[in-house]
């Protein structure tokens, strides 16, 4: 019997939202570090860099060390026009249209696009390795590792690590549970179904 393929779809690991530091936060007129403000702002690239010359340079600065740059890389390499830059800054995938060819992981600087199988389409939006409390200074859409996904989980597939949510998809069901009970809806299921909490824009 042929083996059936199944369909390959990329995920972006980021749900963006989190603050990029203005240039008060910096460094003030004198060149004395400045308390400045945080500002909630679009990531994607006003002077027209790339992800990887945003990663190489200031512009790159923002309060989440872990998160989409908003550069557009992805959008530019991607032949079948399913990602764009959302309006939380950050790039989004339509599964209808990606074939999982992985160009656009492979243009990712941070590495925060990875190729899965439809098969498995539970995954968490976030890779941020700071603790929680200050992911929630950074982020209205970050995983705080609170557990509670850990503790929904019937089939033992979830553990935090690094600070953040990881799902064995060896183990897992896909039966949605920790999507739902997400407080922050971080754990996302992309053909829409389970996610119940929407990331605030």
């Amino acid at each position: 019997m042929a083996r059936v393929r199944k369909k390959k779809v990329a995920v972006v690991q980021c749900l963006g939202g989190c603050a990029r530091q203005t240039s008060a936060q910096s460094t003030d007129a004198a060149g004395t570090a400045a308390d400045g403000k945080q500002e909630k702002e679009k990531n994607h690239s006003q002077s027209g860099m790339s992800c990887q010359q945003m990663s190489e340079t200031e512009a790159a600065v923002t309060s989440c060390e872990w998160g989409c740059l908003g550069g557009g890389s992805c959008v530019e390499v991607c032949r079948l026009g399913a990602i764009h830059i959302n309006d939380r800054g950050a790039a989004e995938v339509d599964p209808e249209k990606c074939a999982g060819c992985g160009l656009c992981a492979k243009a990712c600087p941070r590495g925060l696009i990875r190729i899965t199988t439809e098969e498995y389409n539970i995954y968490p939006a976030c890779v941020s390795e700071d603790a929680g409390a200050q992911t929630r200074k950074n982020c209205d859409a970050g995983c705080i590792a609170c557990g509670i996904c850990v503790r929904n989980c019937p089939m033992g597939a979830i553990s935090i690590e690094n600070n953040h949510a990881v799902i064995d998809e060896e183990k897992c069901i896909a039966c949605g549970m920790c999507a739902v009970k997400c407080p922050r809806g971080v754990i996302r299921d992309y053909n829409g179904i389970f996610t119940v909490r929407e990331a605030k824009v």
